[in-house]
């Protein structure tokens, strides 16, 4: 496996501890930096909890030699805001030990083998980083000093192509595009020291990733072990900027009650489904579907040493797990208004292999109703923004979510995913919890429901469709085009 970072030479002893943390979410989740940028040529490039004992960790400890090394310092696993303390009982129960937050991540010490997992399983963590160094940069010309010092030949063969991630911001480095040309000249530099040529860089497909995050007047240089971003779980085709990831989606599920209620046999229903990413993660949580066992590339697998005996042992016991779960997949309802939403949805659940367990139609919100006879989980993002409309559709559109929910949902739980919070009191419901999350730099509220079930006894309740608003509103939901492919 890969040597000490800042060895002089390829030929030193086994890895010291390299203990540096990042102090804030990084790449594509630090909303407080700039966009990161990918460089191309010239440069082509709390109270801690115990931790929660995994099965599949201690199956395999038993069933091969394990790559039990400990990693050569603690990694970082970035999240969008709002979900570190999810994560830190992720992480934990993947094997790690003191897994602490930071803003936009978490720290976590651990083993090669529990990195690997992480890569794997981890439905929340938006990218694996293993920091290398700590690099003070008063200057540009540090930075190339600092990065040089690594021994990266130890790391990766000079036949790999790796590609360069550069996010935040520094007082000293103030052009993210420069810092990486000197990262990339550094290791270029460094390659041809040690081996006489140096290796090509590739942005859109590199075999490895480097990330450097800029904070003040230093730099955390690390390895990105997940090569890309984590939501990209592979049964969705790129669509440009999609409002809703599937790791906050995950975190959505999870606070709304998702998984208690499929353990009961209850179901999930979005009536606002869109391309159906909530529809989607749920059906891997209740099936117990590793979320990267659809993605095809994996940043770790181009390292130096990597164990790949291991990583077979996590991947066929991900699939064993998959296919044991299939059947405890209970049947997910979506529906969307609009057709071009419901396309896409459509091809999302084939490629992800669930069309036998998501059904899907083409009806408004107005027109909602249980889906089941067995309470389960409503769960939604409704739209918001001039997209929908006026202040007053808006409100309107609330009122009636509420309103359909009392009537329609008792014994339900139901959980509202909104960027406009200050609408949430127009739901007419008490909400038992509210929790904040980052939708990309838009800061969000996710409201939670018992719907209260109703007196058998009691009238039934009065009809609360408006025909004239419910026809407006139909008129509204078909311009949300873009908000729907989410």
């Amino acid at each position: 496996m890969p040597r000490n970072p800042s060895s002089p030479a390829a030929d030193s002893e086994a890895p010291a501890s390299v203990p540096v943390a990042l102090d804030h979410a990084p790449a594509d989740d630090d909303v407080d930096a700039p966009v990161t940028e990918p460089v191309t040529e010239p440069v082509t490039e709390p109270v801690e909890k115990p931790a929660v004992p995994n099965p599949i960790a201690a199956l395999i400890d038993r069933r091969i030699g394990i790559d039990s090394r400990p990693l050569p310092g603690p990694l970082f696993a970035s999240c969008a805001r709002g979900l570190e303390p999810l994560l830190v009982d992720e992480l934990k129960a993947f094997g790690f030990t003191d897994v602490a937050e930071r803003g936009g991540g978490v720290t976590a010490t651990g083993r090669w083998v529990d990195a690997y997992r992480a890569c794997l399983w981890s439905r929340l963590a938006s990218r694996i980083l293993l920091p290398l160094d700590l690099v003070e940069i008063p200057d540009a010309n540090a930075l190339y000093d600092g990065a040089r010092r690594i021994d990266w030949p130890a790391w990766f063969d000079v036949r790999s192509s790796f590609a360069i991630d550069v996010a935040g911001r520094s007082n000293t480095v103030t052009h993210t595009h420069f810092a990486a040309l000197r990262v990339k000249d550094a290791i270029a530099d460094r390659f041809r020291d040690a081996r006489g040529e140096r290796p090509n860089v590739d942005a859109e497909d590199p075999d490895v990733s480097i990330h450097v995050h800029l904070h003040g007047a230093q730099a955390t240089i690390s390895l990105d072990l997940s090569g890309e971003s984590l939501h990209r779980r592979g049964y969705r085709l790129a669509t440009g900027g999609a409002p809703l990831k599937e790791n906050l989606a995950a975190a959505i599920l999870i606070r709304s009650g998702w998984p208690a209620v499929f353990a009961r046999g209850g179901s999930l229903f979005d009536p606002m489904c869109g391309s159906g990413t909530l529809l989607l993660e749920a059906a891997l949580m209740a099936g117990d579907v590793a979320p990267g066992l659809m993605r095809t590339r994996h940043g770790f697998l181009s390292l130096n040493g990597v164990e790949i005996d291991t990583w077979r042992a996590l991947m066929d016991e991900a699939k064993a797990r998959r296919e044991a779960g299939a059947e405890r997949i209970p049947i997910l309802y979506g529906a969307d208004l609009d057709p071009t939403a419901l396309k896409a949805a459509r091809g999302n659940v084939e490629r992800a292999g669930l069309v036998w367990k998501i059904r899907l139609k083409e009806a408004d919100v107005s027109l909602m109703r249980p889906p089941t006879d067995t309470p389960g989980l409503v769960c939604t993002n409704p739209p918001y923004g001039e997209r929908m409309g006026s202040e007053a559709e808006m409100v309107k559109l609330y009122s009636l979510l509420g309103a359909l929910l009392k009537q329609y949902f008792p014994g339900w739980r139901a959980g509202v995913f909104t960027g406009r919070p200050d609408l949430g009191p127009r739901l007419g419901l008490r909400a038992e919890r509210l929790y904040s999350f980052y939708n990309g730099d838009l800061p969000c509220k996710l409201l939670t429901f018992d719907i209260a079930a109703r007196d058998p006894e009691s009238p039934a309740a009065p009809q609360v469709i408006d025909g004239d608003f419910a026809n407006r509103l139909r008129k509204n939901l078909k311009h949300l085009g873009k908000w729907a492919k989410r």
